[in-house]
């Protein structure tokens, strides 16, 4: 698994690659975290995902806590309709901030 790490005017986008499971959740989590500690807006865009598994889950929602703790922002961005359905399912859709795309995400970060 691969993390791709862009800056866009100040927020940085997290495109994590293939697959979020429980063998890939720790190098997701280290590099999601490692971003939270640089800077406090985040986008993570998921159209390079095709899984994820609750592993997964549990580090977004973990990323989510620590920007809420830090005032940050977190925003999920490009997100394919049978990854979106995970998020929809475990009732995610309702605590965290989904956009279908970076632009109509960007008003989010202030």
């Amino acid at each position: 698994m691969e993390v791709k790490t862009e800056d866009n005017s100040g927020v940085i986008i997290l495109t994590p690659m293939g697959r979020v499971d429980t063998s890939t959740a720790k190098i997701f989590e280290d590099s999601v975290m490692a971003a939270a500690d640089t800077n406090g807006k985040i986008a993570v865009s998921f159209d390079s995902i095709d899984y994820i598994s609750s592993a997964g889950l549990r580090v977004v929602l973990m990323l989510g806590k620590k920007l809420k703790a830090s005032n940050g922002t977190l925003v999920l961005i490009n997100m394919p309709d049978k990854i979106y359905s995970v998020f929809k399912m475990s009732g995610f859709d309702k605590i965290l901030k989904i956009c279908a795309t970076f632009d109509e995400a960007k008003p989010l970060f202030g």
